[in-house]
């Protein structure tokens, strides 16, 4: 499987990790070298725990280096192969100030338990974690506060298989063979390591118009005054053929309320797998353009904003439509998968579905969504690696009141500081950065970026992952001009300077043959998509009512 190293052509600073043991083994050899794309490390083979190697952190098998509390860098022990006694078991994660806040305190699922580690716990050792009333893993010292800091885990390093994702090693019931060592990797680089997106969320509700103030078991205001009261925001993904009918009513709240309710766009109109079945590029330019020109309208005519992202129908969506929202100026896909038309096939990367979003089709990011009822494990996970929390749902899921944004919102508040917003205003935050004196570094998660400059800065360097399928955005326009982007060895990066500081940048990611919906679409007249919507629309209004009888 091809390693995408997107973010490694920048010429970033990067810490050397000494390996004690353990880096002959060629699963662990994969699984460090995949990280290497993640985190600004290297890793190499080592003899001594010290600084006098010139080394940043050690990482150790089977035993604990001597030294390793003197050397004044952080170490990691970890055993080089499992003492399983039994499956599946609960790991309670301490409420420790060195652990992320996602993770912190929580007790999650994990199929692995193992016996105590070849090497002898020092009694100084602070538990992170326990399983079965046993720990299972340690920390002696605080990052700055003596010479040394260890870490100890009683679990192995994952083993990282061939046509394996990463992300499949960062789940409730399979973390702990990872977790131990992100950490650690995040005590190498202290204040020097890559700065995430913030902790963003919000709710989509696929399919509600304003053809009323109200849609199935939703009733707009009661919605707008529940998120008020909560503090959490959902977007209407709405079908762009519902435009033909605007009420007044259900405009006025919206518009009113922005903070609370925003529009997103759900395909054209909304036939079976419509977006999905687009095999060719042409027929997939004149549907995606054909759905901007009414969303355009409906703007006309409300004085609304519809936010230029994708929720597609029933989560289907092919590449050639990915590739003409790119083409057509759309700022972002919304999905459960990152790669929807590739269902039942290997990732193609190890990194899928790691980043914050995956680029595709040219350059359209596609944000991540999870269905609103399952269980919410992995959405501490998802908040450690800087995705967005996107939860979904219909409009039946609240059948029995909103009492579900309620739980759902205390759940992912109780992950960290929270920003909810519209999705555009998430994607367009989609980035990691990393100062290094007047150098910034830039990790590119989206076409479209406003991003804060600190004070100081006098060049940007930005690293953009190479989309699957190929890069068609080779140009970088922001205030002071273009940019263009040099894509090498599967990544693009580009260099911005000088660049005025303290500020706000606006980044986008421009198509070499961008499209214009006018000059695209066609005007096809049918009437069985407008019929079937109305018969869905009918039975969605007439639930609730029949509920009450």
């Amino acid at each position: 499987m091809r390693l995408d190293p997107a973010e490694l052509e920048i010429d970033e600073p990067r810490k050397r990790i000494g390996v004690i043991a353990g880096l002959g083994e060629p699963w662990t050899r994969s699984l460090l070298g995949v990280l290497e794309s993640v985190f600004p490390i290297r890793f190499e083979r080592a003899d001594i725990a010290g600084p006098a190697a010139g080394l940043d952190g050690v990482l150790a098998f089977d035993e604990i280096p001597p030294g390793a509390l003197s050397a004044a860098v952080p170490a990691l022990v970890l055993p080089s192969r499992p003492q399983i006694i039994r499956h599946d078991t609960e790991v309670s994660l301490a409420e420790h100030r060195g652990l992320p806040r996602a993770v912190r305190g929580r007790t999650i699922r994990e199929e692995m338990s193992v016996e105590r580690p070849p090497f002898a716990v020092p009694e100084a050792a602070t538990v992170l974690a326990s399983a079965a009333g046993s720990a299972v893993w340690w920390q002696i010292g605080e990052l700055g506060e003596i010479p040394g800091t260890l870490c100890l885990s009683a679990y192995p390093l994952s083993e990282l298989a061939e046509e394996e994702a990463l992300i499949e090693h960062l789940r409730s019931g399979r973390f702990m063979g990872l977790l131990p060592l992100l950490h650690f990797l995040n005590l190498v680089m202290g204040t020097e390591g890559w700065k995430p997106p913030p902790l963003r969320a919000s709710f989509v509700i696929d399919d509600p118009n304003l053809h009323w103030p109200s849609y199935g078991y939703l009733n707009y205001k009661a919605l707008i005054d529940h998120a008020t009261r909560y503090g959490y925001h959902v977007g209407l993904a709405t079908v762009p053929l519902d435009g033909w009918l605007i009420n007044r009513r259900a405009t006025s709240l919206l518009r009113d309320h922005p903070s609370a309710l925003s529009l997103l766009m759900h395909g054209n109109d909304h036939v079976a797998r419509e977006l999905g079945r687009l095999s060719t590029d042409q027929r997939a330019d004149e549907v995606i353009a054909r759905a901007l020109l009414r969303v355009a309208s409906l703007e006309r005519r409300t004085g609304l904003a519809v936010n230029r992202v994708m929720a597609p129908p029933h989560g289907a969506c092919s590449e050639p439509a990915l590739r003409a929202m790119f083409r057509l100026g759309m700022e972002a896909a919304c999905i459960s998968r990152p790669y929807p038309w590739r269902d039942g096939l290997a990732p193609p990367t190890p990194l899928a579905g790691w980043r914050p979003a995956e680029m595709v089709a040219g350059g359209l990011p596609v944000l991540p969504r999870y269905f609103l009822g399952l269980p919410r494990d992995d959405l501490a996970f998802r908040a450690l690696l800087g995705q967005p929390l996107i939860l979904y749902g219909h409009h039946g899921d609240f059948a029995g009141g909103l009492d579900p944004f309620e739980k759902a919102t205390e759940d992912i508040n109780g992950l960290g500081d929270v920003q909810w917003s519209p999705l555009g205003r998430i994607a367009r935050g989609n980035y990691a950065s990393r100062q290094i004196g007047d150098v910034l570094y830039l990790k590119m998660y989206s076409r479209r970026l406003t991003v804060e400059v600190p004070e100081g800065v006098r060049e940007l360097r930005i690293a953009i992952q190479e989309s699957l399928g190929g890069a068609a955005g080779h140009r970088l326009t922001y205030a002071a001009g273009t940019a263009d982007v040099v894509f090498t060895a599967g990544s693009g990066a580009a260099r911005l300077e000088p660049i005025a500081s303290p500020s706000l940048l606006e980044l986008r990611l421009d198509a070499d043959a961008a499209l214009h919906p006018p000059e695209v679409a066609r005007r096809r007249v049918r009437p069985w998509p407008l019929l079937r919507r109305l018969a869905v629309e009918g039975r969605d209004r007439i639930q609730p009512l029949l509920a009450r009888s």
